[in-house]
């Protein structure tokens, strides 16, 4: 399975550390399956245990493998790459990492705004949203808790439209012809806790990521999101370009 080579200038545990990531990656060692032994790895390479140990060890601690004990080491769940120079969408991103996406609606219906929310959006006194909260699977795992604010003058009639089966943006583009938006994002680590706890099925004060999101169309605020994000589940890239 893999190649080590001691003839390669390279040192040997970063060979390995490199030969395990590639075959996690490809899928050819796939989601929470169990490495070989220490041993077995030792024996079949013809490799010290000290070797052996410190790939173990930097792929734990880069989120790789995790390990049980008494049990031996696994592969953890493959992370989901979204690049945030861009809108992301979570369905095309989970896809793109391997998993199977899927939205569950807890709530989604129109109402009036309370005044934060208001303030948010630049709401005038009688402006309604559409408030959607749903639960955002990657492979049956609940990865993100999220509640969504439409601007419910932009996008009459979206409450009555089943969202199970449809991507959101999509209905935005082709019901309402919304296609060129703009927007800004705040990323910062929260403790989970609570309702938000109880649906990502993990214990309260288990560390993660908030991200508020504000979607603009034109010169009025579309959309208003707050996103409660399992953090380990997702790696977050940007592009940037400038002049030294």
């Amino acid at each position: 399975m893999f190649e080590i080579s001691k003839e390669n200038n390279e040192p040997l545990y970063q060979q390995l550390i490199q030969n395990i990531k590639n075959c996690i990656e490809k899928g050819i060692i796939k989601e929470n399956e169990k490495l070989p032994s220490e041993n077995e790895i030792c024996k079949k390479y013809n490799l010290s245990r000290t070797v052996v140990r410190m790939a173990l060890n930097h792929l734990e601690k880069n989120g790789y493998i995790y390990r049980v004990q008494g049990k031996g080491s696994f592969v953890t769940t493959l992370k989901i790459y979204q690049n945030r120079s861009y809108i992301s969408k979570f369905y095309d991103d989970a896809k793109t990492s391997g998993k199977i996406p899927l939205s569950k609606i807890l709530s989604f219906k129109l109402k009036e705004p309370n005044r934060y929310i208001k303030d948010k959006m630049n709401l005038l006194k009688n402006d309604k949203v559409v408030k959607l909260v749903w639960i955002r699977y990657g492979n049956s795992e609940p990865l993100i808790y999220e509640t969504i604010y439409l601007n419910h003058s932009l996008v009459k009639g979206i409450e009555k439209i089943d969202l199970t089966s449809k991507k959101l943006y999509d209905i935005l583009a082709k019901e309402y012809g919304i296609k060129k938006i703009y927007g800004k994002e705040l990323f910062y680590p929260c403790k989970i806790e609570g309702t938000e706890a109880k649906y990502l099925a993990i214990n309260d004060g288990c560390l993660g990521m908030k991200i508020e999101r504000l979607v603009y169309s034109g010169n009025k605020i579309l959309e208003y999101t707050e996103s409660v994000v399992k953090g380990e589940r997702f790696v977050y890239t940007t592009n940037f370009k400038g002049s030294l």
